[in-house]
């Protein structure tokens, strides 16, 4: 039993390891809601929620001293693994690292490895590794949970030098540690950004032209005069069409990303006139007409793509920007700010779901400026987004790098 990729300098055998062999497994407890308290208190309580592969520094929620006493629940060392019996989605069968000492719910297992010959942070990966099989392991019921009985039958297979054990946990943890910092550079970016923002179409920040002079002052605009024919309704989108035909600009399109992927638009069948009709172009902006939630409606999004078959969906409406007045950028931009969303979101009709058309946003009042400055201040927030992205690429390649290292360098 050798891994596919290992560090030369080791040569010691892998042997396989039950975990009941080498550690105490065991879970924790629920202290009763009905007991204020058990509750608000100093001690860590985690659930599966908080399982995620990676180290638990702290808690969502704390009990008292007398609610750990009066339960179930086990205050577990530092460094105990934790690994979900069950929980939503794709919790159940990952696992964390406890980096401080916590009581957990009867949801996690605890693994408390009890041999000096087993390293911890290889045992987190190496269960980590396996997290599609352990899943499969499963019992079947309502809802498929795995056992304490499972969790001991576990088998760790891993090299008996425990210095390669430590090299291997050492380089996985610093791959895991460029992942975190890429995170939050990206999360410093997206809130640099929406600061930003906020300043830009508040005015707080101006820019200047070619020749260091400042622009005219902002006018005030309604929404539907900036576009070259009102405001629009897309197409029936007839469940029998789907699958061939033109491209179509759906609603889920308005939340994915700060453009419209055409290589991610479904397709639909239509006649050439109608298709005529609602042909969609360089620059038009998309809003939903209704939402489940209030804060939903009129989201917007904008299709930079230059293709000729693109239509749009009939729960959308539709503005073509007069370029001569507008960049449809800097509207797609200004639109996804503070006061033109507050604004929109206003005028909402409220029943079973929120709804609006194109009489209650067309004479929605925005202050636009000159068309150059509006230019460049398309093209310093679309600067951002591509330093955004970029980060999130290197974010999605590390992962990437991470599975593969996982599927390699474990038996």
């Amino acid at each position: 039993m050798i891994p596919a990729l290992r560090f030369s300098k080791f040569k010691s055998e892998y042997l396989p390891k039950i975990i009941d062999e080498i550690a105490k497994v065991t879970s924790g407890g629920t202290p009763s809601r009905a007991k204020a308290d058990y509750w608000n208190g100093h001690i860590p309580w985690v659930t599966t929620s908080q399982i995620n592969f990676k180290d638990i520094t702290a808690a969502d929620e704390y009990i008292t001293d007398l609610g750990l006493k009066k339960s179930s629940a086990k205050l577990f060392p530092k460094g105990t693994i934790l690994l979900a019996l069950y929980g939503q989605g794709i919790t159940r069968g990952r696992v964390s690292v406890l980096e401080i000492e916590a009581t957990t719910n009867q949801a996690c297992a605890a693994i408390i490895l009890e041999s000096e010959d087993v390293n911890t942070r290889f045992t987190f990966y190496y269960l980590q590794s396996k997290y599609e099989d352990i899943r499969n392991l499963a019992n079947d019921g309502g809802q498929k949970n795995l056992s304490g009985g499972l969790v001991k039958s576990l088998s760790v297979v891993l090299p008996s030098d425990v210095m390669e054990q430590a090299e291997v946990a050492d380089f996985l943890t610093s791959v895991d540690n460029k992942i975190s910092q890429l995170i939050e550079k990206h999360c410093l970016l997206k809130d640099y950004k929406k600061g930003v923002m906020q300043q830009i179409f508040s005015q707080q920040i101006r820019f200047k032209d070619d020749d260091g002079n400042t622009f005219p002052e902002w006018n005030t605009h309604e929404l539907a005069m900036l576009s070259e024919s009102g405001i629009s309704n897309g197409v029936f989108n007839d469940p029998k069409k789907v699958g061939k035909g033109f491209r179509l600009i759906n609603v889920k399109d308005m939340y994915k990303g700060d453009s419209i992927e055409y290589s991610e638009l479904t397709l639909l069948d239509l006649e050439p006139k109608l298709f005529e009709k609602n042909k969609v172009k360089y620059g038009d902006i998309f809003f939903t007409r209704s939402s489940i939630v209030p804060t939903g409606i009129a989201f917007s999004n904008v299709n930079l793509s230059e293709k000729e078959d693109i239509t749009f969906d009939g729960h959308l409406m539709k503005i073509s920007p007069n370029k001569k007045l507008v960049d449809p950028l800097f509207l797609a931009y200004y639109l996804r700010s503070y006061a033109p969303r507050k604004a929109l979101v206003s005028r909402g009709k409220q029943s079973t779901m929120t709804t609006i058309a194109q009489d209650d946003i067309k004479d929605i009042k925005l202050n636009i400026p000159a068309l150059k400055e509006q230019q460049k201040i398309a093209q310093f927030l679309q600067s951002l987004d591509k330093k955004i992205n970029a980060v999130n690429e290197q974010i999605e390649q590390t992962k990437l790098f991470k599975k593969g290292l996982l599927q390699q360098m474990f038996v």
